[in-house]
């Protein structure tokens, strides 16, 4: 009875902490963000005060010199999966604080001390390796719909469309092809709709350095913007670039596939293969030494 309710008291207040850490900050910039398209300005206070006071929470023990390193290891992470300051803050300290804490209680608890040293150490590693994995995709993904925003852009320019409305119709018609890179270009226009330098608005979607289609594309969008240079043979370079580094990402993948094969099949076919061939030899020299 009293381990039901310690279970049950822990999945509270691990849900407790997924709510806050999670979704509390969500909510409160939806509800902000509403409260301002309806002009309301009551009511509000509350919420800006609690989100505020994750905001600066987060803020404290992520400049923490013991925690800096890490975060920003994970923030970049993050960053590449589109999550603001504010969601990458609440993602880390939820992943990779609330929930491994609450997974050490539980496996010292009940699994013992060296079984729960090792869930332990397991618990704070693998967040980390999943955050990573999620940039990693995050990034392949945006290269690739990077190269259908060069086409996109091109086509569009060709027509006589300006890059400002260009990229609002993108992110508008082209939003199911390029999901990833959408919330970029609508962060894009809304700095463009608050009255700032199309160079600035640049910087701030090609801000990842890691997305390498992404940001030759930015760079290109400012040397025309500065130089009022043509657009459309430099896109199809940047395409041709980008394509080419597909197939040899491609090309290296396999290469590892094939690497990979070949130990599988040296540590489980071939000793089958072995017994299958060599088992009737075996077999016949036994039998004629018994002899």
């Amino acid at each position: 009875m009293v381990d039901t309710w310690f279970l049950l008291a822990a999945a509270a207040a691990l849900f407790a902490l997924w709510m806050a850490g999670y979704m509390a900050p969500r909510w409160a910039l939806k509800s902000r963000i509403h409260d301002r398209l309806r002009n309301r300005g009551a009511g509000v206070n509350g919420d800006e005060d609690f989100a505020g006071f994750l905001a600066e929470f987060g803020e404290s023990f992520t400049s923490l010199s013991a925690i800096q390193g890490d975060y920003e290891d994970m923030e970049a992470a993050l960053e590449t999966t589109g999550r603001n300051r504010q969601q990458s803050q609440a993602t880390y300290l939820t992943l990779c604080w609330f929930l491994p804490l609450v997974v050490i209680v539980l496996s010292f608890v009940f699994a013992g001390p060296i079984a729960g040293a090792v869930i332990a150490a397991v618990g704070f590693l693998l967040p980390r390796r999943v955050i990573r994995t999620m940039g990693a995709n995050a990034e392949k993904m945006q290269n690739l719909e990077a190269i259908e925003l060069c086409h996109m852009t091109r086509m569009l320019m060709e027509a006589g469309l300006s890059i400002e409305r260009a990229l609002r119709l993108i992110a508008v018609q082209a939003r199911p092809i390029m999901p990833h890179l959408a919330s970029r270009l609508d962060r894009f226009n809304r700095v463009m709709e608050s009255g700032a330098d199309r160079t600035a608005a640049l910087d701030e979607l090609g801000r990842n350095r890691r997305i390498l289609v992404l940001r030759g594309y930015v760079n290109l969008m400012k040397q025309s913007g500065t130089l009022g240079a043509g657009v459309t043979s430099s896109l199809e370079r940047i395409i041709k670039e980008a394509q080419q580094t597909e197939r040899n990402l491609l090309s290296e993948e396999t290469n590892k596939v094939g690497a990979k094969m070949t130990i599988v099949m040296m540590a489980f076919m071939l000793p089958g293969l072995f017994l299958l061939i060599g088992g009737p030899a075996v077999m016949s020299i036994v039998e004629t030494l018994s002899r």
